[in-house]
């Protein structure tokens, strides 16, 4: 089976590689097996379940803190192993159910939101955080007080290859939230 293709932010707030290396791995996997073999091997959220368990929520059946959140067709995974918050591959999201225990609920669905605009955006960090932002604002459930929330969680988040420090990412994010 080929290694996905995906960011991830760590508890840290750093992703644990860099973008060029997954550039390069996503390539190789690509260029070594071929599309057709891709195509064939893909990992789906069942199989995800099925190889690391967790539970499967079928698009548009999340309920997050009382709020139903879908990312359109794509359904989500709730794995409590995960080593990360959260986790965006091709066709799925993946959650980390006990991570997201002690998180205030903005947090929580920016989160979600984050993973879930790496499926429309690609791999860019500052265009998934602004479309978090932007959904959240769209959709009632981030207020000024929720993105100061946000931004509480990713202050300690150390910079990367593809991610800025917490704080970069909480100005950008608060530009987007002033943006119309």
């Amino acid at each position: 089976m080929l290694p996905p293709c995906h960011t991830r932010m760590s508890r840290a707030g750093r992703q644990t590689r860099g973008a060029g290396y997954l550039l390069w791995l996503c390539a190789g996997a690509l260029l070594s097996a071929g599309v057709a073999a891709q195509a064939q091997s893909a990992e789906t959220a069942e199989s995800y379940v099925a190889a690391h368990g967790g539970e499967f929520a079928p698009a548009g059946r999340l309920v997050i803190d009382g709020r139903v959140m879908a990312c359109g067709r794509v359904p989500t995974v709730l794995d409590p192993r995960l080593d990360d918050f959260g986790a965006s591959y091709p066709g799925f999201v993946v959650l980390n159910s006990r991570l997201f225990a002690g998180l205030p609920t903005a947090a929580k669905l920016w989160i979600f939101s984050h993973e879930c605009a790496h499926q429309t955006v690609g791999t860019d960090e500052v265009k998934a955080d602004c479309a978090a932002v932007r959904r959240g604002r769209r959709e009632g459930w981030l207020t000024t007080d929720g993105l100061r929330q946000v931004c509480a969680f990713m202050q300690p988040a150390h910079g990367d290859g593809s991610h800025f420090t917490g704080t970069q990412r909480c100005a950008l994010m608060q530009q987007c939230f002033a943006s119309k």
